[in-house]
């Protein structure tokens, strides 16, 4: 594997410029680029944003490695993310003066990963409520979200029992706590390294999927349904056949044959606006808690990302900018 971090010193950024993360060809993590780009010019729609975090998220990697080509078809070069947190430092003249240096996080279609950028879609834009952390804020976007949404898709009631692969990861991590608060009963699927943190969270049982599954799985309660949010067939393949007659629904692969008897479907949307008011509510009130399992600053993207890759997840991986400015 060739060195995570850019081969190169970062360039010296002349005035007006920011640096941003490039994808420039399909040859992976290790051909992102760092560039230099002209400060966006700011419109009466827009809000500028210094960034403080973005997310790291394996859709990025996806598309850098041209997986997502037939659903996401990119001209290249563009710039990666999706999410961000930051504080607004200019207002255009038709959005809300009150936004001016306060924390928000939203979501930037064009790209986050950068050191500034200008966010044009107003319902795409949130504060960040007082108690509530930037950092934290900012692991809802492509985390909780993700979780709200396959929730509801499920349609899991009070009482049903689901079983989460991929539990300890930015999405499981807050799906097993959005289906304690609605009163449903969790199975985490994880590591043997994460089986506290994931009974810390609120999962009535941990299936250790590097152990032997046979007695872990004779003692399950009857799930109702299951959420895949690792993507791996061979571990489906595995557990499939404990479950009986269960719907299986997947964030995480499109496609799946399923044993007879059980149903499978491939999930994919967004949530409303107001969901994601909500979700920052429950930080506040401390009714979910964020799980970030690393920092990095920007320029070390590559580090981060094979992180994502290599390591049994934790949570969230975020990248810094700016965190010596206050």
């Amino acid at each position: 594997m060739s060195t995570n971090r850019f081969q190169t010193p970062a360039p010296t950024k002349p005035h007006g410029s920011i640096q941003a993360i490039q994808q420039q060809s399909y040859q992976g993590i290790d051909d992102l680029q760092l560039t230099t780009r002209p400060v966006p010019k700011l419109n009466p729609l827009a809000v500028r944003i210094e960034t403080r975090y973005t997310p790291v998220i394996p859709y990025d990697i996806l598309t850098e490695t041209g997986q997502l080509q037939q659903i996401r078809p990119v001209k290249l070069p563009i710039v990666l993310g999706y999410g961000f947190g930051g504080i607004v430092r200019e207002v255009g003249r038709l959005r809300q003066p009150s936004l001016l240096n306060q924390p928000v996080i939203g979501i930037q279609p064009s790209g986050s990963h950068q050191e500034q950028l200008l966010s044009t879609l107003p319902p795409l834009l949130f504060r960040v409520p007082q108690g509530v952390t930037l950092a934290a804020a900012t692991t809802l976007i492509g985390g909780a979200d993700a979780a709200y949404f396959a929730l509801k898709k499920s349609r899991l009631q009070t009482g049903d029992t689901v079983l989460i692969t991929g539990a300890s990861g930015s999405v499981g991590t807050y799906l097993i706590q959005l289906a304690h608060l609605f009163g449903v009963h969790t199975v985490a699927v994880g590591h043997t390294s994460r089986h506290d943190l994931l009974a810390q969270l609120g999962a009535e049982q941990v299936i250790d999927y590097d152990r032997p599954l046979i007695d872990q799985a004779n003692s399950l309660t009857p799930v109702t349904q299951v959420i895949d949010l690792a993507g791996a067939t061979t571990l489906l393949d595995r557990l499939t056949p404990y479950l009986g007659p269960i719907r299986i629904w997947s964030l995480a692969q499109p496609h799946y044959h399923p044993r007879s008897q059980q149903a499978f479907t491939f999930i994919s949307g967004a949530i409303m606006p107001n969901d994601y008011q909500w979700l920052l509510r429950q930080l506040a009130q401390q009714k979910l808690t964020a799980v970030i399992q690393e920092q990095h600053p920007f320029t070390a993207v590559k580090t981060a990302q094979h992180h994502l890759l290599d390591q049994h997840s934790a949570g969230r991986i975020l990248l810094t900018y700016h965190q010596e400015v206050r």
